[in-house]
């Protein structure tokens, strides 16, 4: 067998299991690097975070952020993310929002 009229092949055998261990070795490394690529391009939450100030109720937090959400489930939340059990907040507390309420 004569390969691009350059080499000759004197060991088919040998040839045949050269090509599936070459094939092989591509396949996994695409498998691989698909997988960590889709790994790494998930959606990572981001957040803003303010400060509330005197007069700040998370209703008032949650209806500066929300756009067309249902306003409680927007305080529901803020509140389940910031551990906030009993909706008090104080002026000076740090409060995380996420970016898509914005």
């Amino acid at each position: 067998m004569i390969i691009l009229n350059r080499y000759k092949v004197t060991d088919i055998k040998k040839f045949k299991r050269f090509m599936f261990m070459s094939i092989l070795l591509i396949s996994i490394l695409a498998f691989t690097s698909m997988t960590t690529l889709n790994a790494y391009s998930k959606d990572i939450p981001k957040f803003d975070y303010i400060k509330v100030v005197e007069g700040d109720t998370l209703w008032s937090i949650a209806s500066d952020y929300d756009d067309n959400k249902d306003i409680r489930k927007t305080i529901y939340e803020i509140s389940k993310l910031n551990n906030i059990h009993n909706a008090s907040i104080y002026p000076g507390d740090i409060i995380k929002i996420p970016i898509e309420f914005k």
